[in-house]
């Protein structure tokens, strides 16, 4: 019997929720040193991402949790999970490649960084997807288009739709012209999942679209390419 495709989740760490506990293989810390005890998260973001995913996933998968928010937390103004160093976020980019994994969620708000870049532009190439979120700016174009053309075509940017398909006002839309670049659009607006604590919730925003979308890439060929979310 073939092993289920093992997804990568670089986010604020995993609960082991009832519903999670039997799809997580592993967590590795890599925004503390010592590393933070295991599926403890401080934060809700990565558990009701995992929900999200394990949940539109048309068969069995396998999640490795890499954690990256910043040992300080977030400040007053900012939303979680938080990191203002990029080395974690490309260092789990490429451990996740080195372990051969499917695909690659990232949600988080990424800004182009050369390090960032470099390490998506290599997982693309061993043909891993890599799945990212457009952003919550409401603007005209996403941040992230280096990355997103780095891995073309195994690089795709999620944006997020209301229930009734249009798009979230506070979604970064793509270009008129997304030559070199994949845009997807899935829902983000009151999607169903739950935190950390195992409660149920609701979550807004281009990170919970992600998932969405990299479950549906889950049943493409592997090609020669990468996925993250934000």
């Amino acid at each position: 019997m073939p092993k289920p495709p093992l997804v990568a989740i670089i986010d604020s760490g995993i609960a082991r929720t009832p519903e999670l506990q039997k799809f997580l293989v592993a967590e590795y810390d890599l925004g503390a040193t010592p590393a933070r005890p295991a599926f403890q998260p401080r934060y809700d973001h990565g558990t009701m991402v995992a929900t999200i995913m394990e949940r539109e996933a048309k068969e069995p998968i396998d999640i490795v949790s890499f954690r990256i928010d910043d040992l300080q937390g977030c400040p007053q103004d900012a939303n979680p999970p938080c990191q203002h160093d990029v080395k974690p976020i490309a260092e789990a980019i490429r451990k996740a490649t080195e372990m051969g994994v499917s695909a690659i969620n990232i949600s988080l708000n990424l800004k182009d960084d050369p390090r960032i870049v470099d390490a998506v532009r290599d997982a693309a190439a061993r043909g891993i997807k890599v799945v990212m979120a457009a952003g919550n700016d409401g603007l005209d174009h996403p941040g992230n288009l280096g990355m997103a053309r780095a891995g073309y075509p195994n690089t795709v940017l999620v944006g997020a739709l209301e229930a009734n398909g249009q798009p979230w006002k506070g979604t970064n839309k793509p270009q008129a012209d997304t030559t070199g670049y994949r845009y997807a659009w899935q829902l983000g607006v009151d999607v169903p999942t739950v935190m950390a604590n195992g409660t149920e919730a609701i979550a807004t925003g281009t990170s919970f679209a992600v998932p969405i979308e990299t479950a549906k890439l889950l049943t493409e060929p592997k090609a020669t390419t990468i996925a993250l979310s934000s």
